[in-house]
């Protein structure tokens, strides 16, 4: 005998009562309600003169469905759903639901028995041409009603004592309701009732339970009847649709602390059902939260493993279920950052599903393995060998971003991105075009091309990708969706813009681009408190990014010991990490702030020209044009103080165009005001030809106060009313001078700025 089938077998038969739903009073309700529906439309046949106008059957019906698949509730929200005026119900309806319920709450289990009974034998008749039925067998309803009938029937005489007794707790606590105000006496009085019981169905409501619960003392006690608010069906309904909104649209999901609340209460009423325990998986990774995400995820497969049987069909389902939890394993740790565990994961997902040759399971362990093992081990995952047509497609993605990290030409990388959203919309995969469109933006910003990166987060944002879920239509989002479109609004000044597009979304991602943004707007304006926050609130999502922040906080408070150490600590990382090429921008933004640290409070230039001619090299090698042309800006600054003036203005006009093509709003104004100091510089000593160069200079400087005003950049906004004040003293424009002056006062005395060394060097 095979000890290992026997256990699983023995498991199997435990978890039998998983699969069989409880009947509840909500359940009881439910069918007293489709019962006296049917009654009603059969007398509406039986009448010549009387029909059931559309408007009603297609309320019932959703309501029907709706009470079917939801949760239990209290009957005080029962009566509100049914009386709030959300759906169109007969009122007659109404006062005969109201009727039956009352019925069973005075006339005891006999009435709770016949409502159910009754309701399958008078309106699932065999149908003939002279009386047809009302409910088929096989419709949802009919299916229903069959169900709670043959689990009743199933009951003991104390669990059907004990239904009877939660029933009329059930109905007491939702009494007086805005239903049974409705009904008038007659209608009570006229009730269906026994000929026995007629009487004391008038007495006082809570007499007779109490009278039922004296004589049935085995109620009081605990009993095998357990009453469960969730049962299989809709706990299924459930978890499928919170899971896919978690997937499409994260924002329309429930909130994470109330879908974790709920996610007990089916665990709790359902605790052998695995795909329960995936979706507080799901709801754990989604926050972040590793302890949780873990426990889930063994709870999910341990049980799918174990409710398995012994035959030889289940044994492959077995091994999927092993080869499936080491592949969620291996995601699990990749979203937290572990990545030599994950690839143990990676391992063990591959060698299973290579063993029971299942191809889309081999594609994700190779995805992920791409995500987790470096460079190396992306590149010989991503070898050209043929896939599916949707993990052809996730794979293209991932060869695009190696390409483009290992110096690939731009046009070889999109060529290949292209090539991926053929696929995709050939066979609509909106998910994988969106994650196209995406990582299409993600790239144009590596290349620092941030309007052709802005046009595609644009294309993203207005993708029509609306899908039904449920009884509602949802949108799906990306995360880079989000956050690109942040990125792209902060970039050109637009704070309003930025924080209301931040508000819309709650990826990650979109949230530390929030904080970038605050942080950086706080670090322009010279408030420490609040870029300190921001710079911690962004190393829970990108611990470098902050670093780098902090490093230029450091830079402007003057502390330059801090920022080199923290500079430094970036750099080392850079060069040591095994996957070091996917950093290679934040290393030049290092190098570059480096330079600029060396160049404010250091006097020996030739090191930071050697820095940014390094920076530059890399730059260029690497095809990271913004990033080459913000080191030719900082080199024609050295120069420019250097005294080599002609230089710098000749290097600071041929890069000026892509500064003020994809630069950002702080950045153009910087960029302008290092070409206005430059022309300056070169300009002629006297004569009318100085004073023509000067106004052009005064004229320029408007659009670097507008670009300085946008971010907030006080201190820069102070040099450049002070620069432009200069200007028209040496023209002899004495009230041009005078107003620059009185803006200068004004905004010093508004918003003191301790004068800083770098408002005369960084340019």
């Amino acid at each position: 005998m095979d000890v290992g089938n026997d256990n699983i077998d023995f498991v199997k038969l435990i978890n039998i009562k998983g699969n069989v739903d409880n009947i509840t009073p909500h359940k009881i309700a439910v069918v007293a309600f489709i019962r006296e529906y049917g009654l009603l439309k059969m007398e509406a046949k039986d009448m010549i003169d009387f029909t059931m106008a559309p408007k009603y059957r297609k309320d019932f019906c959703i309501l029907a469905l709706k009470l079917i698949q939801c949760p239990d509730m209290e009957f005080k929200e029962l009566e509100a759903l049914l009386t709030d005026g959300r759906y169109n119900l007969l009122s007659v309806h109404l006062q005969n639901f109201c009727v039956r319920l009352q019925n069973i709450y005075v006339n005891g289990i006999n009435a709770l028995m016949d409502c159910v009974t009754s309701a399958v034998d008078k309106l699932m008749i065999e149908q003939s041409e002279t009386n047809p039925c009302i409910i088929t067998r096989c419709s949802v309803l009919g299916f229903y009603l069959r169900r709670i009938l043959l689990y009743l029937d199933k009951l003991t005489f104390v669990q059907v004592a004990s239904l009877y007794k939660s029933f009329c707790i059930y109905y007491q606590k939702g009494r007086p309701g805005l239903m049974m105000r409705s009904l008038s006496k007659e209608k009570l009085n006229n009730m269906e009732s026994q000929p026995e019981t007629s009487k004391p169905s008038l007495l006082p409501e809570e007499s007779k339970p109490q009278e039922i619960f004296m004589k049935m003392n085995i109620i009081d006690r605990d009993s095998t009847f357990e009453e469960c608010q969730w049962s299989r069906k809709q706990a299924e309904l459930f978890t499928a649709q919170q899971a896919n909104l978690l997937q499409i649209n994260e924002k329309k999901a429930m909130a994470p602390k109330q879908l974790q609340k709920t996610i007990m209460q089916i665990i709790n009423d359902l605790p052998e059902y695995p795909d329960i325990h995936f979706l507080s998986f799901l709801n754990c990774i989604r926050m972040k939260e590793f302890c949780g995400a873990q426990d889930s995820l063994y709870n999910c497969f341990d049980r799918a493993v174990f409710n398995m049987c012994g035959s030889g069909s289940s044994l492959n389902d077995r091994n999927k279920n092993f080869r499936y939890a080491a592949l969620n394993r291996a995601a699990m740790h990749t979203q937290f950052g572990h990545k030599s565990v994950a690839m143990e994961g990676v391992r063990e997902a591959l060698g299973c599903a290579q063993e029971a040759a299942d191809s889309g399971c081999v594609a994700a362990a190779a995805a992920w393995g791409a995500l987790a093992g470096g460079r190396a081990r992306r590149a010989a995952l991503l070898a050209r060998v043929p896939r599916p047509p949707r993990a052809a497609a996730a794979a293209v993605q991932l060869m695009a971003q190696h390409a483009a990290v290992n110096a690939a030409r731009p046009a070889e990388v999109f060529q290949i991105i292209s090539k991926g959203d053929t696929i995709n919309y050939l066979h609509s995969m909106t998910d994988l075009t969106m994650a196209g469109l995406a990582n299409t933006a993600a790239l144009w910003g590596l290349y620092g091309k941030t309007e052709m990166a802005s046009v595609n987060c644009q294309l993203l944002l207005n993708l029509n990708t609306k899908c039904t879920v449920g009884s509602g239509s949802v949108w799906q989002w990306s995360e880079g969706s989000g956050a690109g479109a942040v990125c792209a609004a902060a970039w050109r000044g637009a704070g309003p813009l930025a924080a209301a597009l931040a508000s819309l979304f709650t990826s990650p991602a979109a949230r530390a681009a929030a904080a970038r943004h605050h942080a950086t707007y706080a670090l322009r304006a010279g408030k420490w408190e609040e870029a300190d926050q921001s710079i911690r609130q962004l190393a829970s999502y990108d611990r470098w990014e902050s670093q780098l922040l902090r490093a230029e906080m450091y830079f402007l408070k003057e502390n330059p010991t801090d920022a080199l150490e923290t500079l430094h600590d970036i750099l080392d990382f850079c060069k040591t990490e095994d996957d070091s090429l996917h950093y290679m921008s934040l290393r030049l933004k290092a190098m570059i702030m480096m330079a600029e640290v060396q160049h404010t409070f250091s006097n020996n230039r030739s090191t930071n020209i050697m820095l940014l001619n390094e920076a530059l090299s890399l730059a260029r090698k690497y095809h990271l044009h913004f990033l080459a042309a913000t080191a030719e800006m900082h080199t024609a600054n050295v120069q420019l103080h250097m005294g080599s003036t002609k230089n710098a203005l000749l290097l600071a006009r041929k890069v000026l165009p892509l500064i003020m093509e994809h630069g950002s709003a702080y950045d153009m104004a910087r960029g302008m005001l290092l070409y206005t100091k430059c022309r300056i510089a070169t300009s002629p000593p006297t004569g009318e030809a100085r004073n023509q160069v000067l106004q052009s200079c005064c004229e320029a400087l408007d659009t670097v106060k507008e670009n300085f005003s946008k971010v907030g950049a006080e201190a820069r906004l102070l040099h450049t009313w002070y620069l432009q004040a200069q200007l028209y003293n040496d023209i002899g424009n004495i009230v041009a001078r005078n107003q620059c002056a009185w803006m200068y006062r004004q905004l010093e005395t508004q918003n003191p700025v301790e004068p800083l060394n770098m408002l005369h060097i960084m340019y």
